[in-house]
């Protein structure tokens, strides 16, 4: 036998499961995170409204830029904006009645904000099919009156440029169709070259066309700029409920049920979890700075925020469970150096000092024992990972025998031990012997200096 020895130390599986069925969390996590989000709130309506008030300037320039088209193209212009109009109120009105329950309906926000979508791509569809109609129509009119071609022909081509400058001033198109619009504009440079050679028939033939894709283009921007408005505020609320997800996460209590009653403990989850609870609230507080100024964010950069905001949070609500194990491993930590205390006491062992490496109740627990003849044993129980992410102990026992150097004295002792954990209904692997400290005492001497366990450096997040 060596003087060290290591073995795994646990509670029996239905012990460790009862004590963490029966430790509950003493505050309402819910009403708590519900509390948090209503108060951080009003800023974030305070945002929707002025961006929902940009919208509106948008449709308002918009009416007023198409005073420059033709009667026709305005009559045209008007039943268009009109339906436009609707869809964004009624998209408004959607996004402003899930709001008043934020946190509450994420799944709910994100299907309106898909289905939202779809409604007004078919209105928007059916919208310009009903243009091509009325376009046709017009074509028609303008045969029957025989008018002069080249006035048609520089009237179509003012419409388009003026059609074309309205979706330059007013919608986000690099953001959203980058070069679209410029390659329209070079197909109205060439219906100009038409015009400018006499070519009427192909410059009204190829403005028609063009003004037709910058419908379809003018459509197609509304949607996206909807669309990137509701998933804005749709990450803004995930990382804000993350936020308020976080600090009521920050300070809890669990009790146990012990043998002598409930017994109440101090989350502090942050503490027991290494730091990851301030982890996830830096992140979250960098991630709702980057959606302050959201110019320069795509819509897929959105919709990952999105994606990585609950991600965070439901990390975050998975803290209190890990913090519960490493309470409750701890907790063991302690048990099992009373338990080899208990096992030596009739051998005439006492516990001569006792500390935490550190100071720090996640740490190793170091207990060392010493009898009459000056003999010593230095206990070092360490946390370490288990199955399916859960902490268990292990056990290093080192022998300085000083009066003797006899293999059947460690052994009784290490019998003791072992029995004493069976006894206290403890599972134990088989100690092993480390290697290099066969048949002799332990001589790593620096083991015996508690002040540098206690002193020692360890991480406090």
């Amino acid at each position: 036998m060596s003087g060290e020895k290591d073995t795994i130390v646990n509670i029996r599986q239905s012990e460790y499961n009862r004590l963490m069925n029966t430790c509950r969390r003493m505050d309402n996590i819910n009403q708590t995170i519900q509390s948090n989000t209503n108060s951080m709130a009003g800023q974030l309506r305070g945002e929707l409204n002025t961006r929902f008030q940009d919208i509106q300037r948008r449709h308002d320039a918009t009416r007023n830029q198409i005073s420059g088209l033709s009667d026709d193209m305005q009559r045209i212009e008007r039943t268009f904006q009109s339906q436009i109009n609707a869809q964004a109120r009624e998209f408004q009105n959607n996004i402003e009645s899930l709001y008043q329950e934020l946190g509450s309906q994420r799944r709910e926000y994100t299907e309106m904000i898909h289905q939202q979508g779809e409604n007004f791509r078919r209105a928007m569809d059916a919208q310009y099919q009903e243009l091509t109609s009325q376009i046709n129509d017009i074509r028609q009119e303008i045969q029957e009156k025989e008018e002069n071609e080249r006035h048609i022909a520089g009237q179509w081509l003012s419409d388009c440029q003026n059609y074309l400058q309205m979706i330059d001033s007013h919608y986000r198109h690099q953001k959203f169709k980058p070069g679209e619009l410029a390659h329209l504009q070079a197909e109205l440079n060439m219906v100009q070259n038409n015009l400018d050679v006499g070519q009427y028939q192909a410059a009204i033939t190829n403005a028609q066309r063009t003004f037709m894709k910058a419908a379809r283009l003018r459509m197609s921007l509304e949607n996206l700029e909807l669309e990137w408005e509701a998933h804005l505020e749709a990450a803004k609320c995930n990382t804000t409920e993350l936020i308020a997800t976080c600090d009521a996460q920050k300070t809890c209590r669990f009790t146990f049920e012990t043998e002598e009653g409930a017994e109440e403990i101090a989350g502090e989850i942050d503490f027991w979890t290494h730091g990851q609870l301030s982890k996830i609230r830096s992140q979250a507080a960098e991630e709702m700075k980057k959606l302050g100024a959201p110019n320069d964010l795509t819509l897929d950069d959105l919709k990952a925020s999105m994606a990585q905001s609950q991600q965070w949070r439901n990390e975050c609500l998975a803290l209190s469970e890990q913090a519960k194990q490493a309470i409750v491993a701890a907790q063991l930590r302690n048990n099992i150096g009373q338990t080899i205390e208990a096992a030596l006491t009739d051998a005439g062992w006492d516990v001569t000092e006792s500390v935490f490496e550190g100071d720090d109740f996640r740490q190793s627990l170091h207990v060392k024992l010493k009898n009459l003849p000056g003999d010593e044993m230095v206990t070092i129980i360490s946390p370490m990972p288990g199955p399916n992410d859960t902490i268990q102990n292990k056990v290093n026992l080192s022998f300085f025998d000083r009066s003797t150097s006899d293999e059947q004295f460690r052994q009784s002792r290490l019998n003791a031990i072992t029995q004493m954990f069976h006894d206290e209904g403890l599972e134990c692997t088989p100690p092993v012997c480390t290697p290099g400290t066969e048949n002799q005492a332990c001589t790593d001497y620096e083991r015996l200096d508690f002040t540098k366990v206690k002193q020692a450096e360890v991480s406090k997040q």
